[in-house]
């Protein structure tokens, strides 16, 4: 995750208290572990357990204190632990005891002195298990905690962006993002009479956002050899879809849609259009102007 998004995500969890926090928890490993793998603790009647992963036979504690108060955490742990070795411990060997601070070290002493295998989880933790998420999931848990969804939107090109390179150079130059004098004949060569208006709405959208320039600076940061893999990537799955302009853009819309994250995603769909729509404005992909033969090589 870019900061800004890491750090939102950071302050929400942090705020949250008591049962809001083992509410959140719940959320987020519902969908770190899959529902056939996490029960929820309204499921098993508490007893001390605040979820099962099932997987792991491991059960969970959770505390989330507006202030930490070392007699009181202290307490907290053994009081948990108790509960679990009473109730749990003969079906489920593992337990996990997670926090909405970084465990302090004497917090960690306490945890060891019961159990010494058992798994700690602090913030920097459960942080890092939603930046592990899919896009789509890290969107669901930042809807969740009401986290303004701009902040998602470098996270998605990124993530986009290095998913291609993954599976696979604009000069500097090109990479440097500059409204093309050449786009409205390019649109012409490749759309559609009745297909134009709506593509030159959809660009406006992305250039009026500043979504352009995001990709520009993105694309930037890449190396030559990364940026090759991108450039080639496009290139190939572009040219061997059929149709016009409109119909290659869909399918590998829709091709990229379903390989990297979820059908119903759509900031996902809004930010890999504008990929690939940056791409063919910047000279990569579709029937060239003579202004672009002038610039580039197919």
């Amino acid at each position: 995750m870019n900061n800004p998004l890491r750090n939102s995500f950071k302050i929400q969890i942090q705020s949250l208290y008591l049962f809001e926090f083992q509410d959140f928890i719940t959320e987020l490993f519902m969908l770190r572990y899959g529902t056939e793998n996490f029960i929820p603790p309204r499921e098993i009647k508490d007893k001390g357990a605040d979820g099962i992963i099932t997987d792991k036979n491991m059960v969970i504690a959770c505390y989330g204190p507006k202030k930490i108060d070392k007699d009181r955490y202290t307490q907290k742990i053994a009081n948990d632990f108790k509960l679990y070795s009473d109730n749990w411990q003969t079906d489920y060997k593992n337990w996990m005891f997670v926090t909405n601070n970084n465990i302090p070290e004497w917090g960690i002493t306490k945890i060891n002195s019961l159990k010494k295998d058992s798994l700690q989880i602090g913030l920097d933790n459960i942080v890092l298990f939603v930046e592990e998420l899919p896009s789509y999931q890290k969107r669901e848990l930042g809807n969740y905690l009401n986290i303004n969804k701009d902040l998602f939107a470098l996270d998605y090109l990124k993530e986009i962006i290095e998913d291609l390179i993954k599976d696979a150079s604009f000069t500097n130059d090109n990479v440097e993002y500059t409204k093309q004098i050449y786009f409205p004949d390019k649109v012409s060569l490749n759309f559609d009479q009745e297909d134009i208006p709506f593509i030159f709405q959809e660009y406006d959208s992305y250039f009026e956002k500043g979504v352009f320039n995001e990709i520009s600076n993105l694309l930037f940061g890449y190396d030559d050899e990364d940026f090759e893999k991108l450039k080639h990537r496009i290139i190939y799955d572009f040219n061997n879809k059929t149709g016009n302009a409109k119909g290659r853009l869909y399918q590998l819309t829709e091709k990229y849609l379903d390989k990297y994250s979820n059908e119903n995603d759509d900031e996902y769909l809004y930010y890999i259009r504008a990929i690939l729509i940056y791409l063919f404005e910047q000279c990569l992909i579709g029937i060239k102007t003579i202004g672009e033969n002038d610039i580039t090589t197919p």
